[in-house]
Parts: structure tokens; sequence; C-alpha cells
């Protein structure tokens, strides 16, 4: 069957970085027609403004050149003549090498549909085709079916459909396997010091450890795309049957680096289910021109990047002291972000499109992460959950009630009583106070009392502390990077010495009590003063030399181990082990160490798989 609109990609000039673009639209009926280009794609809650990269528009009828004029940043609108096909022509500029954009060069073209393609915004519902013309050797992935097998043509059920289908057209390597009978690939753009191997090991049990969280596969082939960049590249971006993942090309070794893949390759496969398929309400269909906003991004990306590496553990690719690690350090993020005490999570989510993808030398002070203390939110709930239940519910039963309550073909979770509907469901009793505190208030999180329910306990300490004692160093209460080995203030932390003093981000630390500092020397010379003291610190602001009194205030806690209960109770020994998987303690199967401290923030090596 014929479809009425038709896409054409000629990737001609890959080395000007340039796709050449050819709508085809029939069945046009109106003296005028208006097409737009999205303005954002869902998962990257930012208006990215994708016409900008668009030029050289031009709309013809057959041979026949129709009129077309620009009326907005993101609308033309053509002049039909009483036609009744137009094809629309233009370019692309794709340079920008991120998950969510366009990069298009001598190796590849890695298309993002809403960076590319125009639509009729009435007409966002018929199914359309896209056809690819590259160069030589280069070949086509994508989460689309041809029309027949080996075809260049493929075909989409309406324009989100086609938006959630990343293309990475070029040379790569394509690295296959079978869970369930479903063909699942790994294509690969780049080369570092991976193994492929490995990569695909444990991919593999990625998604067997999620198909049996969620109970089945909800698609008939899956495939992830992995893009090997440079030392700061990093990102991921969820699609109906597919992902792109960014990364450096030399991360996956030591193991401690290798972890970036892992939880990267959870986090987005995580997304297959929640946010593809369990939505919050306004998360589709979706307005392309304009922000689409939620509440429950806390929910999405928040639940998500919980269970990224609690399943990573419950399917043995971190070990369970690992994981406590890394958990610890999430908590220390959290309590060292003064932002947690002025912005709620749920408007954090409503946030976003201003916020998350915006940050400036306020950020930390006024914001926090939904992914971040959405995270640990999950872990209040879960936990609580499990008190309320008697270890019978978790979290777990909760995500799976949400998603089968609110299918991908319903109008999604509820933005105002959807939560507490399935938490009342889950574990009767009252929760509104719960949500009102930690997801629509800035109340602190109880993690000790959450985590006392697994037997673990929390203890705070300082990474910089007085030889010999457990007093702090004082702390100037700021985030510094170093230029040349000077000092930039790039964040004054709220209520800190740093801000009691005067001193403001772009500041340029040079001195303390006349002592000259830079980025290597200055913990020293923090180390020779206690909490209380003033001292003169000296610094250039716009070139200008100042000085000013400081005095040294007590830091935050910026260190933490959980610890596992030398005698657990029964009740918190099961939970703990429902909670990470870990076989019962006279099992015969491995069991978690119980060794005290078992969790720290700080970075430690995860044995991995050997290496061939």
């Amino acid at each position: 069957m014929s479809v009425a609109l038709r896409y054409s990609v000629n990737i001609d000039q890959p080395q000007r970085h340039l796709a050449a673009i050819t709508f085809e639209i029939d069945g046009v009926a109106a003296d005028t027609l208006r097409v737009q280009m999205p303005a954002w794609t869902p998962g990257s809650y930012l208006m990215r403004e994708y016409a900008r990269h668009v030029r050289n528009v031009q709309a013809f009828s057959g041979s026949q050149a129709l009129t077309c004029r620009k009326l907005d940043k993101l609308s033309w609108e053509i002049d039909t003549r009483g036609v009744q096909s137009v094809q629309v022509r233009y370019l692309v500029y794709g340079h920008d090498l991120t998950v969510r954009t366009n990069h298009i060069d001598a190796t590849h073209a890695h298309l993002t549909p809403a960076a590319t393609f125009m639509f009729v915004p009435e007409r966002s519902s018929e199914p359309l085709e896209v056809s690819i013309s590259a160069p030589d050797g280069w070949q086509i992935t994508t989460g689309l079916d041809p029309l027949t097998p080996g075809a260049t043509t493929f075909r989409a059920d309406d324009f989100d459909h086609l938006v959630d289908a990343p293309f990475e057209i070029g040379v790569q390597r394509r690295l296959e396997w079978d869970v369930d009978g479903k063909r699942h690939a790994l294509v690969i753009w780049g080369q570092g010091n991976e193994d492929d191997e490995q990569l695909v090991s444990d991919a593999k049990t990625i998604v067997e450890t999620e198909r049996d969280f969620w109970g089945s596969l909800p698609y008939a082939h899956y495939t992830f795309i992995l893009l090997l960049g440079g030392p700061n590249a990093g990102g991921g971006l969820e699609h109906r049957n597919s992902t792109v993942l960014l990364l450096p090309r030399h991360i996956f070794r030591p193991s401690s680096n290798y972890e970036r893949y892992l939880s990267l390759v959870s986090h987005e496969f995580f997304h297959t289910w929640n946010v593809k398929r369990l939505r919050a309400a306004p998360l589709g269909p979706f307005d392309y021109t304009n922000e689409n906003y939620t509440r429950l991004l806390w929910v999405m990306e928040g639940f998500t990047e919980y269970y990224t590496d609690l399943l990573l553990v419950r399917g043995g690719l971190i070990t369970p002291e690992r994981y406590l690690a890394r958990l610890a350090k999430d908590i220390v993020t959290l309590q060292t972000t003064p932002g947690r005490l002025v912005q709620s999570v749920s408007e954090a989510s409503l946030d976003a499109w201003v916020k998350l993808y915006r940050p400036d030398e306020t950020t930390p002070n006024t914001t926090i992460s939904y992914y971040l203390k959405g995270a640990l939110v999950a872990l209040i709930l879960d936990m609580e959950i499990r008190q309320r239940t008697q270890g019978q519910r978790s979290l777990d039963d909760l995500i799976r009630l949400l998603y089968a309550t609110y299918p991908s073909s319903g109008p999604g979770i509820p933005e105002d009583n959807g939560m507490l509907q399935a938490l009342e469901q889950i574990a009767p009793g009252d929760w509104s106070a719960l949500l009102a505190q930690y997801v629509d208030g800035v109340a602190e999180l109880p993690f000790a009392a959450a985590l006392e329910t697994v037997g673990l306990t929390l203890n705070w300490s300082y990474k910089h502390s007085v030889e010999g004692g457990d007093a702090p160093q004082p702390s100037l209460g700021v985030r510094t990077k170093a230029v040349d080995g000077r000092i930039k203030l790039t964040h004054v932390l709220d209520g800190g010495a740093a801000d009691q003093a005067g001193l403001a981000p772009n500041d340029e630390l040079i001195a303390i009590d006349g002592w000259r500092v830079d980025h290597d020397t200055l913990q020293n010379r923090l180390a020779d003063y206690s909490v209380g003291a003033t001292v003169e610190v000296s610094f250039f602001r716009n070139d200008v030399l100042h000085t000013l009194p400081l005095t040294f205030t007590k830091p935050e806690y910026d260190q933490l181990t959980l610890e596992r209960s030398a005698e657990p109770s029964a009740e918190q020994e099961a939970n703990y082990r429902s909670w990470l998987n870990q076989a019962p303690a006279n099992s015969t199967q491995p069991a978690a160490a119980a060794t005290t401290p078992v969790g720290t923030e700080e970075i430690s090596r995860a044995p991995q798989k050997r290496r061939s």
C-alpha cells in the first residue's frame, strides 16, 4: 500500500556535513500548505530549535516551482496553486555529536529524526516512508522496518514513530544476539579500547535481567547504537525499540570506568518500558513545537535511574559492595547541593525546560536534578513500602502496577493523583503526607530510617580532616576549576564562607593571607587553618585585584559509608537479600559479603569478566 507522505534522504556531501532532504506530500487540498520543523526531541526536555540548521528550503510540484515563505522560526508556508502533490526540498546541516542532534562526516551520518524531518501538523498521524541514499560501503541502521528485507526504504506508522527511530548510516560494526527469539544488535561507530565479546555478553545480561523484571520484551527487535567519541563525549537517549549511547572511545578500561557503559545500557534499556510505554500523561502524543510539561519526570527518569544500578547488581554485573558505594556517592551529591532545600523534585520536573539543560553559576544553590533526587525518592518509597508490608511488597510491585494500569495505548499516569493512588493500592494507608514532604516539598530525605529497613547504617565523615583527628579542615564553600593551574570559582555555595565574605562566581583566587595559592596547593593551605579562623583572601574580579576578610566555616559532610549491621534482624536480612536479589545465607549459591563497611562513596575497582 502506497503512502501519501514520503521522505528521501541523500547523503552525497558528508564532508560538508550536509544531508539533502526531499519531503513529498500527496493529497494536498488547500490553497496553502504549512510545514514545520520540530523544536525538540522526546527524552531531552529543551527547546533546541532544530530549524536553525535547515537551509535552502524550496517547494515544487514536479518541475513547477512554488512560492515558499518562512512564517516563523519553525514554519514555512507554500502556495500550492491548486496542485495535489508538493515536494519540499531542503538541506540539513549536522556537525554536533550528541544523542539528540545530527552528526555528519566522511564516516557516517547520525540522524536524529526530530532534527531532520519536517512535518505537516494536521497530518502527523498518517503513515510515511523514508528512503536513504548513502555512499557506497555505508550501512543503514534504524529501529524502523524496511519495506522488504535489505531495502533502503523504511516504513513508520506516523510521525511519532519516525521521531522515535534514529538513523545511524555509515561505516559500522554490527554485533547480534537473540533473547526470547528476538533479534538484538549492538551497532558501533568508532573504535576504542572496547572488548566486543564483553560488550555483547553484558548487554545480553542486562536485557535478560530487565526482561525478567518487567515480564516480557515488548518489541519484535531492538538495536543499541553505540557512538564512540572524544574524552568528553557522553549521553543516552531512549527510543521505542532502539537507543543511542554516546561514550568516550577509551572508557572501557579500567573496570571502574567500564561501569559507565553498563549503567548507560541499563538506564536507557529500562526506558523501553518506563517512558516509552509507561509514561506521564503529558508525554504523548507530542507537540513538537512547544514545551510538553509534566511534574512526573522524577518518576520517568528518577525511577529509571534508581533501577539502573540496582538491576546491575541483581544481574551480577556489579557487586553489592560496589552498588552500595555508588548509592552512597549519590546521597553525598544530593546532601552537598544547597538547592535541595530550595526546589522540590516535582518542581524540578516541571522546570526541566529552563533549568536542567541550562545550568549556570547559581544552579547548585537553586535547583536539584530530578534524575538524582528522583532516584533517591524512589529508594525512600521502596524502603517505606517494604516496611509497611513487612517485606511482602516493594517498589518493584508499584512500577509493575503502574505498567499494568496505564498501558501505552492509554492516557498515561495522571499528573494529580496517579502516584498516590498506586501507592495506596500497593501498601494501603495514607501516603499523602510523605509525598507532600519529599516530592512536592523540600524536607530532607530520611535516609537513616529508610536504610535501616535493610540493615544498613550511615557513617558520615569528611574527605579532608585535620591531621590526627576527626575534625574537618575548613572550607571555602566553593566549587572551582583549574585554568592554567589557577583557581577559578565556578560556583559559590549559599551559606558558605566565600558566600558570606562576598566572593562571586568567576573570581580568580590568588592568595590566602598573602601567600599565593593555585589549584594544586589550595587544599594544603586550607589545612593550615581551623574552622572559625579569619583570613585575608586576595582575588581578581574582572582583572581588578580585591582583598576581603573571610571566616572559615564548617563544611558539610562529604563522605559516606553504608555499613551492614553485624547482627541484623531476620526481617532486615530478608529485606536486604530481596532488595539486591542475593541468595539466603544458608544457600549454596554465592551470597553477598557481610563484612562492614560494604559501601563507600569512594571509587573502587569492581571485578569484571575476563577479557580475551
